[in-house]
């Protein structure tokens, strides 16, 4: 979704800036949503309370991205809990305010409608990879999805920890150990800590079933 410089004026004006600490929630799933909120700065991992307690991770995202762009038009409660892995900046936009704004500049509600659509369709993609793909193919998809267009070799930096990556995958933090050594002996990615090297992106879209979206 590409702002012109008037759309991002507009957005800045209505948007509240706000700051929250490392570890601490941006979003929490009991509370009413009433803002489209756009992650500007820094990573977060999302997901939802287990009978325990625990944040059960569902996914990961680093700003700039769409922290959730749909709650608000439901009215209903944030779809999922947000914990900050890093010291984050967020901007929160009152939909009413929105809302006013959006009949004004159909354009703008275009591209809104057309991030919401990508959203569905990421999701779809992730669940299929779940659901139809075994734990070395989910792996690699996960990998690939942070790097959707490079070629050659790339470096990463997990911002989550391993427990949290295996949550994400419907695995246990033993099985993704063993699949980052397998991966490693294979020639396709170097571990060292949080910090990944991808060494080969062509081997690792193979081990993922095909290219991703």
């Amino acid at each position: 979704m590409i702002l012109d410089d008037r759309e991002v004026g507009l957005l800045m004006r209505l948007a509240r800036r706000r700051v929250v600490a490392a570890g601490e929630l941006v979003l929490h799933g009991d509370h009413p949503a009433r803002d489209l909120v756009l992650l500007l700065s820094g990573d977060v991992v999302l997901g939802s309370r287990a009978a325990d307690g625990s944040l059960r991770t569902e996914r990961s995202l680093s700003g700039p991205a769409w922290l959730d762009l749909s709650s608000a038009w439901r009215e209903a409660v944030y779809e999922m809990e947000a914990l900050a892995l890093s010291d984050v900046v967020v901007a929160e936009l009152d939909l009413v305010m929105l809302r006013a704004e959006l009949l004004l500049q159909p354009a703008l509600a275009l591209k809104l409608c057309s991030r919401l659509s990508l959203q569905v369709h990421q999701l779809i993609d992730a669940s299929r990879n779940l659901l139809h793909n075994d734990a070395s193919a989910r792996f690699a998809q996960w990998l690939l999805q942070r790097c959707p267009d490079a070629e050659g070799e790339v470096q990463l930096r997990l911002q989550e920890r391993k427990r949290d990556i295996a949550q994400q995958l419907a695995m246990t933090p033993e099985t993704l150990s063993r699949l980052m050594r397998s991966f490693e002996g294979r020639g396709v990615i170097d571990v060292r800590g949080y910090q990944v090297r991808i060494r080969d992106v062509a081997r690792l879209r193979e081990l993922a079933g095909g290219a991703v979206d």
